[in-house]
């Protein structure tokens, strides 16, 4: 004779259809909680339950989603994740410097300039000038004939003359002449400056790296992606409700 017992599609039925024994259930967002509760139904229908008693249990389905919450939140998005299964590299920088400086300073330069200079000449000219002249002249005049039976002339009278001229004379040039002078030169140069300088800039750089880096084939990866992709969600927390609530033997 059959053992009677109450099963999860059972006390179900009792509550359809006012109520359900998932009415209190809390799940993230991107579960849908129909589907999820299907999979539990059909995965966990005929096995029986630690509690018989409907309300109850509505409350301990209620303790058991709040329980998992988390898990079942970090499942969800690490399945949403966006990513290149053939890369096993991605890397993300990004940098920013910003220097800001300053500069200042100030100066000055004074000069001073005093110069005197003196002139003073003295100039004396004395010349004395002696002009001593002696000319003598001697004039000698000859005069010459020719006799009736020759050709020739000859001298027949001569004349001297001597003429002398004496000079004497004396030139004197004194003089003195005099320059006396005094020139001064005095002055003051100031040069003064101030400058201010703004010293600022910033550079970002951003860069991806990604790609393969060797150490796994493509077609490794390849498979471990299949491999996720047979991972389902919504059966995991089917199993974890059974292991929860059901005993798990026919």
């Amino acid at each position: 004779m059959a053992q009677a017992k109450i099963t999860l599609i059972g006390l179900e039925g009792y509550l359809y259809p006012e109520k359900s024994l998932f009415d209190k259930m809390e799940l993230p967002e991107g579960i849908d909680k129909d589907t999820l509760v299907g999979s539990i139904l059909m995965r966990c229908q005929e096995f029986e339950l630690l509690y018989s008693d409907p309300y109850f249990m509505q409350d301990a389905v209620s303790i058991w989603s709040r329980k998992n919450y988390r898990t079942f939140d970090k499942w969800v998005k690490a399945l949403n994740i966006e990513y290149d299964p053939l890369y096993n590299y991605d890397r993300t920088e990004e940098y920013t410097d910003t220097h800001t400086g300053s500069k200042s300073g100030s100066g000055g330069n004074t000069r001073t300039d005093n110069l005197t200079r003196t002139n003073n000449l003295t100039q004396t000219n004395n010349l004395t000038q002696t002009n001593n002249l002696t000319d003598t002249n001697d004039v000698t005049q000859t005069h010459s004939e020719k006799a009736y039976n020759d050709s020739n002339f000859v001298d027949s009278q001569k004349d001297v003359t001597d003429q002398d001229e004496h000079h004497t004379g004396t030139v004197t040039n004194t003089g003195t002449v005099g320059n006396s002078g005094t020139v001064k030169d005095t002055g003051t140069v100031t040069d003064q400056f101030t400058s201010a300088d703004q010293d600022s800039y910033t550079n970002k750089h951003n860069a991806r790296l990604y790609g393969n880096i060797g150490v796994t084939t493509s077609q490794q990866m390849l498979q471990s992606e299949l491999d996720i992709a047979r991972w389902n969600l919504y059966e995991h927390i089917a199993d974890l409700f059974c292991q929860e609530f059901c005993v798990m033997v026919y």
